[in-house]
């Protein structure tokens, strides 16, 4: 199998309880899928930034205890990692706050070494934000360079992104060096709001990738699309949350990709397995 490169932000997200006490969790779905593949055995890297103290620490220190090489991981010393606060009583966006502190200059890591056949991900703010997109655009060119699969997952914080238009120009970039883009049908609201899942595809993203696959946890059900052809798969159904549900599915479409499946039906089927392992509800 080749191994796995996965490019995005890394936070730490604090939940406050009714009771007075708080969880943690690091990342979003693209650093739990990650964590869930270095779980399974695949060769997992991180490319990504954390601060130099103790919130880094405890970032850095989830992944490499869960399998994911962060020798890609820039520690910088001017800023602070994101920290995203919510309470439980309030799960929507108006609820949350993030306090981050980033260096004026763009993330500067030790890029990993890729080989034909690996698999690039990357997706979150981190790919869309103008001191870091022409440095991810660079290496994502590199990985097509050397014939790695590279995939866009196109996806934001809205609190980040509060005009979806100031950041169209890194989107339609983001999916045109990608060989396949991965969403949900809440990415795609925000994206291309009233649109129906395949006038979406055809009307946008067609004319950049010609592969795209839509993962829909409410109807629990996988799309792909290829050129003019589209195939769907129903999910059964399962009690894990859009979140845990989200990252197992990728978490698959990278292991399918990684053991160099190219037909939709398997990638999918390798996704909806995934999403319901029970390593998936534990990460």
């Amino acid at each position: 199998m080749n191994k796995v490169i996965y490019i995005g932000e890394l936070a730490l997200n604090v939940e406050l309880s009714h009771d007075g006490s708080a969880s943690t969790r690091v990342g979003d779905r693209i650093v739990s899928a990650a964590v869930l593949d270095g779980m399974m055995g695949v060769e997992t890297l991180f490319v990504g930034e954390a601060s130099a103290d103790a919130v880094g620490d405890h970032i850095v220190g989830y992944l490499d205890k869960n399998g994911v090489d962060t020798r890609s991981v820039d520690r910088f010393t001017e800023g602070a990692s994101p920290v995203r606060i919510s309470a439980a009583s309030s799960p929507d966006e108006k609820g949350t706050v993030i306090h981050s502190a980033f260096p004026s200059e763009p993330v500067n890591p030790v890029w990993p070494r890729v080989n034909e056949g690996d698999v690039v991900i990357f997706g979150s703010y981190m790919a869309l934000d103008k001191r870091n997109h022409q440095q991810i655009i660079d290496l994502l060119k590199h990985s097509s360079a050397r014939k790695a699969t590279v995939v866009s997952m196109p996806y934001f914080d809205i609190k980040r992104v509060p005009r979806i238009t100031r950041v169209m120009p890194e989107i339609f970039d983001n999916l045109e060096v990608a060989d396949l883009v991965l969403l949900t049908r809440h990415d795609l609201d925000a994206l291309f709001p009233g649109e129906e899942t395949a006038a979406a595809f055809r009307d946008h993203i067609l004319f950049y990738c010609k592969r795209c696959m839509v993962m829909d946890r409410d109807a629990l059900t996988m799309h792909f699309f290829d050129g003019n052809e589209s195939w769907t798969l129903k999910c059964h159904p399962t009690d894990l949350d859009e979140a845990h549900w989200t990252a197992g599915a990728v978490a698959g479409v990278a292991r399918a990709l990684a053991e160099g499946m190219t037909d939709p039906d398997d990638i999918m089927a390798k996704a909806n397995e995934t999403a319901h392992s029970e390593l998936a509800a534990g990460i």
